[in-house]
């Protein structure tokens, strides 16, 4: 069986975010998912600096494995008191700040 190949054209979806961007509620949707993926790679980079599995960060944090992965992926809606949860696991201290 042959293979399809698939061509995307870069220059038509960039075109096309330009125009959601004009939009207000675009904007406000796609910066919080952005904070939200930004806060998932720090946890899984701050996880991976003190060599734990999830697995371990789980049990230390009182949490299931698959919540440290959803939490990772940017797939949970994370409370303050999960966050914080997460932070004591790694012996570390939650800064949350406003700018």
């Amino acid at each position: 069986m042959k293979k399809e190949k698939i061509t995307i054209d870069y220059n038509i979806y960039k075109n096309r975010v330009k125009e959601h961007a004009k939009n207000a509620e675009y904007r406000k949707s796609y910066n919080a998912e952005k904070l939200m993926y930004a806060m998932a790679e720090t946890l899984q980079e701050e996880r991976l600096k003190i060599h734990f599995t999830q697995k371990i960060l789980a049990q230390k944090a009182g949490l299931k494995q698959q919540e440290i992965s959803r939490l990772e992926k940017g797939d949970a809606n994370a409370t303050i008191k999960t966050l914080f949860k997460v932070a004591q696991g790694m012996g570390k201290k939650l800064i949350i700040k406003l700018s």
